[in-house]
């Protein structure tokens, strides 16, 4: 018997979810089913009433949790002492390479919170050698692996172009844009490669004159009419502006998942403190129109 298992147990019996008690801990519902079922081979008990889609607890499973709420309880507020009393002055190592300025904003409010933190930022794209990295904000991806997962923000990637422009208000077909020109940001980013995999999926490479990091230059270079800008919002999201619209593409269905990642080893201290603040957050209320 594990105090990990225990703490799988008391979360799920508190929320009477096992998803809930994973999200909690930042693993796999799987993690915390299994777990707490080797828990219950261990008693020789059952803990919980299993139904389709919901489980919950049997007079086995309040008996322990009473028990274990008085356990943890004191348990918690001695580590919490005992924590007030360590500084730790390491730096959050970040590594960014999706939806930078939503990331940025919430760090400068974390700061904002905590001036004494240290947090160090990259952008780089090219850098392969995340291991140096204690928190790292990406695309959903199999490079992580030696990393802990927590998806953050589903999301769409959606044309855009200005009021003035000849294509608003027409129905249209990716295919027929294969002589337009687009706008998008860096050849590393995810706008861009979202793009270049949907045109190419109807087999067309998309021509575009101007790449743009810029969110200002970007803004206004849509604005004018000389290309189709692409941009990344909730689903269902209202994003249309006074001088933009979305371009009414039903075939370009571009859907990104953007995820955190973290070092399990380093998830302890300021580290961990950033990473439950930052998990906390709604990205999603942190958008623009457009996103790089």
């Amino acid at each position: 018997m594990e105090i990990l298992q225990l703490r799988y147990f008391y979360d799920s019996a508190k929320y009477e979810s096992f998803a809930k008690a994973a999200q909690k801990h930042m693993v796999p519902t799987t993690s915390v089913s299994a777990a707490v079922k080797r828990l219950e081979k261990e008693l020789n008990c059952l803990l919980f009433d299993r139904f389709p889609n919901r489980i919950t607890l049997n007079d086995n499973g309040k008996r322990l949790l009473h028990s274990l709420s008085i356990v943890f309880g004191e348990l918690d507020g001695v580590t919490s002492l005992l924590s007030e009393q360590f500084i730790d002055t390491r730096d959050v190592n970040i590594l960014v390479r999706a939806a930078r300025q939503e990331f940025t904003r919430v760090v400068i409010e974390y700061k904002k919170i905590y001036p004494h933190s240290n947090i160090k930022l990259s952008f780089s794209s090219h850098d392969e050698d995340y291991h140096n990295y204690d928190i790292i904000f990406d695309e959903n991806s199999d490079q992580y692996s030696e990393y802990i997962r927590n998806e953050q923000i589903h999301t769409e990637l959606y044309l855009i172009v200005s009021k003035n422009h000849p294509l608003n208000g027409k129905q249209l077909t990716l295919k027929q844009l294969s002589n337009e020109s687009f706008i998008t940001t860096s050849e590393d980013s995810s706008l861009y490669t979202g793009l270049l995999k949907a045109c190419k999926r109807v087999g067309f490479t998309p021509k575009i004159p101007i790449f743009c990091n810029d969110m200002q230059c970007y803004k206004e270079c849509v604005e004018a009419g000389i290309g189709i800008g692409v941009c990344r919002a909730g689903r269902k999201a209202n994003i249309s502006t006074k001088t933009f619209d979305v371009l009414d593409v039903p075939d370009f269905v571009v859907n990104q998942t953007l995820c955190i990642y973290y070092n399990q080893q380093a998830n302890y201290g300021n580290v961990s403190h950033f990473l439950n603040y930052i998990i906390k957050k709604n990205f999603l209320a942190y958008r623009d129109m457009l996103t790089l």
